[in-house]
């Protein structure tokens, strides 16, 4: 797990603290509220004075774990607290064999189209964790068409099929002056590939395409004509895009009672740029969390985002995640987005068959815990 924030150590803390840490952050997470001494007297099947723990969350105030609302004796965790949690305490969350299917039907789904799952994955982003979920297209600066297919409607139509490099794939129909046959067809499509297939736009160039015209005689005027659309397609494809799902989710959390808090989040739409260049430059190939003010996205100090990247031949071609409250159960929603991630890139990489490279993720091979 990628740490956000320097400082924290596995050795700052006792053993006792690291307990005590762990029990108070797990208990702020499930009901919201400062947690208090009597709460935790039993932690990890040993007995603790109240007194004892008083001291050691004094002593985990004063380190900068945690906080004392004002309105409350108890404690919650602060920013550094939920860090050290993310980053070495908390357990491993073991998915239900509902949770295990519903990401299985996505490595499984027939679709080839990268738009099309990363719709489907937001949605179930949004209603698995109960959180607002955003799937992301990064950048491309080279993007290329990896292959272009035909296939013939009629005498003068054919669907140009233009494959990106980031594996999307756009349709288009293309008129023909002259009457064009499968072999025809076949010849634009040869064409095509030997003169415009991975290559930037820069390269298709003037000079290129009056090579295919010429090699495509009768049919010359295809080159242009589907250039045009070629051209369009990289253009399109090389902005980054940004998705988002579930906004009305947060409503139910007490941290977005306020108007303040609302706005922050609805202001995501507004952002889109700044979350594509957070995918764009992420280096690591684990789930990435931003922990209140480490968000690079400037989206209110009680939210956390939580994202993992696409990978595709080694390229970074999406990202899925989620933002939610600070104290969301990040053991659940960082296990669900590895999940969903890992399910994406099986559905873009699946083989020649048609088949999912694996059928179950290899984070719970074993299956799940029972239904929910």
């Amino acid at each position: 797990m990628p740490r956000r924030s320097g400082g924290v150590g596995n050795g700052e803390l006792t053993e006792r603290q690291r307990l005590i840490l762990r029990e108070i952050v797990d208990c702020h997470i499930k009901n919201g509220e400062p947690v208090g001494s009597k709460a935790l007297t039993n932690i990890g099947g040993r007995e603790y004075s109240s007194a004892t723990i008083r001291n050691e969350m004094a002593e985990l105030e004063e380190k900068g774990y945690l906080e004392s609302p004002h309105t409350s004796s108890g404690r919650v965790p602060t920013e550094l607290g939920y860090r050290f949690y993310v980053d070495w305490l908390r357990d491993r969350y073991e998915m239900t064999t509902r949770e295990l299917e519903t990401l299985n039907s996505v490595a499984a789904a027939k679709m080839s189209e990268l738009d099309g799952l990363l719709d489907t994955a937001t949605k179930l982003a949004s209603a698995m964790t109960n959180y607002t979920a955003l799937a992301v297209k990064p950048r491309h600066v080279s993007q290329t068409v990896r292959r272009y297919e035909t296939v013939l409607l009629d005498e003068h139509d054919f669907l140009l099929v233009i494959m990106m490099s980031d594996d999307n794939i756009r349709t288009v129909r293309i008129y023909s002056e002259h009457a064009i046959d499968a072999e025809g067809a076949a010849s634009v499509s040869r064409v095509l590939n030997k003169y415009a297939a991975g290559v930037t736009a820069e390269k298709i160039t003037l000079p290129v395409i009056m090579k295919m015209e010429e090699e495509l005689g009768i049919y010359g005027s295809i080159a242009s004509c589907a250039m045009k659309e070629v051209y369009g397609a990289m253009r399109d494809r090389g902005g980054g895009e940004v998705r988002v799902d579930g906004v009305n989710n947060l409503l139910q959390y007490p941290e977005y009672s306020d108007i303040g808090s609302i706005k922050d989040i609805l202001s995501l739409l507004d952002k889109r740029d700044d979350i594509v260049d957070l995918v764009s430059d992420a280096k690591d190939d684990d789930v990435n969390v931003y922990i209140g003010s480490e968000n690079a996205v400037d989206i209110g100090g009680n939210s956390s985002m939580v994202f993992r990247t696409i990978k595709h031949n080694g390229k970074t071609v999406g990202a899925i995640g989620v933002i939610g409250p600070r104290r969301m159960d990040y053991s659940r929603v960082i296990t669900l987005i590895e999940g969903l991630a890992g399910s994406i890139s099986d559905a873009v990489s699946r083989d020649d068959d048609g088949r999912a490279e694996r059928a179950l993720p290899p984070w719970n091979e074993n299956g799940g815990d029972g239904e929910q």
